[in-house]
């Protein structure tokens, strides 16, 4: 009857209360524009500075028992400073807290708040707590950094530092790799192809940029040294999103169709590969990788059913980021041994941001994860043809490979920063569009002292 309740609760939440709050809540603040060095420089160093030092851990429950690492300690400060570096903005202009308030970000912001409020019902409410503050801190961070009036032309050159700052983190690994003869992969990393892609489609999809060639052998580069598996087959996203992005009905819902069956045709490229030996050789060959890691997704296949069955009761998930890092506290550790092999007990992550977004917030979680991918693109139909084409690639992009990650919805990552950074494209790109029709119609006085609107030619 609990269930019923709640179910019946979240869907009258979103057909009726959640319309009704999002023009309540909805800004139409100036973009920001704020100075780029601090929150570009906070936002990448917090990114990329695991893969520099991280001190590694075997027991998933270890933080618990064992209290924070220097790694840890590291994060916690970075999030700090970045955090201090917002009040000094908002101290400075109050309408910086606009700005996660403005279409297309609302739906993202309120699934924040939903995040946080998960603390009452949380398994480790403190965690939780400060992950939804982290997540908070570093979206709008990012916000600061990516909307700017002129961010139409200056995203590429902007996810290039991002990705040359990648590549600097990890040149020791590209160079061991290259070494033993590893070119894909070289410095393997879930959440960089899609940065790299973004840059790609800004490059080819974007206003006109002098060092387009270049950006696009920056991203081809960067998708290749951090390519999975996962981020390369989701390239077959981009045909149904062109599209999808067409301001033509028929094309548009034939590119809906498509991508559904692209969505299927990923599934079955993750589960079911070993269904098809040859394809299966083929793939090994070229992504370089080991036929029984294509074969079961990583492992993923294996630990999805148990982490399913550990959550599957709470329909209200069981805290942000919380259920995912510690789901040994939802099934017995015995069970997971039996189930996975003693490897697998201390597993972090569901590896799959529609799994996440269930195991920390249940059902509202799930809507979430469907609003947040869907508005954006909606919001976007009324904007150029080349934002609508970024836009629809990487979104879908982010539903593919989100399959494999936790994408929006365990944490802040790069994933979460190139969503804001379509976002931000996404709202220049629609105000410039809206000003057209307002400038031509504006009235001017004619030299009787009657006025006449602009011509519109």
């Amino acid at each position: 009857m609990l269930n019923a309740l709640i179910a019946i609760g979240v869907a009258t939440w979103f057909a009726v209360a959640y319309p009704v709050l999002r023009r309540r809540l909805e800004t139409h603040p100036p973009s920001g524009g704020a100075p780029l060095f601090w929150p570009l420089a906070l936002v990448v160093v917090f990114a990329f500075m695991p893969l520099v030092f991280t001190v590694p851990r075997e027991d998933g429950n270890a933080v618990l028992e064992q209290g924070l690492t220097a790694s840890n300690v590291v994060t916690i400060v970075l999030t700090g400073l970045t955090a201090f570096y917002l009040l000094v903005k908002i101290a400075a202009d109050r309408r910086v807290l606009l700005l996660p308030f403005a279409m297309p970000y609302l739906p993202f912001t309120m699934m924040i708040g939903v995040n946080g409020l998960s603390a009452a019902w949380s398994i480790v409410p403190a965690y939780t707590l400060y992950r939804t503050a982290e997540l908070a801190v570093f979206t709008l961070a990012s916000i600061l950094v990516f909307d700017r009036p002129d961010i139409r032309h200056r995203l590429a050159d902007i996810l290039a530092v991002v990705t040359l700052a990648w590549l600097a983190s990890v040149t020791p690994e590209i160079v061991r790799s290259l070494a033993s003869g590893i070119v894909f992969s070289s410095a393997k990393n879930n959440m960089m192809p899609l940065v790299c892609a973004l840059l790609g489609f800004a490059a080819a999809f974007g206003p006109p940029n002098p060092r387009r060639g270049r950006y696009l052998v920056l991203a081809a580069a960067g998708f290749v040294i951090a390519g999975s598996a996962a981020s390369t087959g989701a390239l077959i996203a981009v045909g149904p999103a062109l599209m999808i992005a067409s301001r033509r009905p028929g094309l548009r819902l034939a590119g809906i169709v498509l991508a559904l069956v692209s969505i299927v045709l990923f599934l079955f490229l993750m589960v079911g590969l070993s269904s098809v030996p040859a394809l299966l050789d083929t793939l090994s060959v070229i992504l370089q990788k080991p036929r029984e890691e294509l074969a079961n997704a990583t492992g993923r296949g294996t630990f999805w059913p148990t982490f399913i069955a550990a959550t599957q009761d709470r329909l209200l998930g069981s805290g942000f980021s919380a259920a995912d890092r510690f789901v040994q506290l939802l099934i017995p550790t015995t069970e997971l041994a039996d189930e996975l092999g003693r490897d697998a007990v201390f597993i972090t992550s569901s590896h799959n941001m529609f799994l996440s977004a269930w195991a920390g917030t249940g059902i509202v979680g799930l809507s979430f994860a469907i609003l947040t991918l869907v508005e954006p693109i909606r919001f976007a139909a009324r904007t150029d043809r080349g934002t609508r084409r970024i836009m629809a690639c990487l979104i879908l992009m982010l539903a593919l490979n989100g399959m494999t990650t936790p994408g929006l919805f365990q944490d802040w990552n790069v994933n979460v920063l190139a969503y804001v950074a379509v976002l931000a494209t996404a709202r220049a790109a629609r105000r410039e569009a809206e000003e057209v029709p307002m400038v031509a119609a504006r009235p001017v006085p004619s030299p009787g002292g009657t006025e006449r609107a602009w011509p519109t030619a």
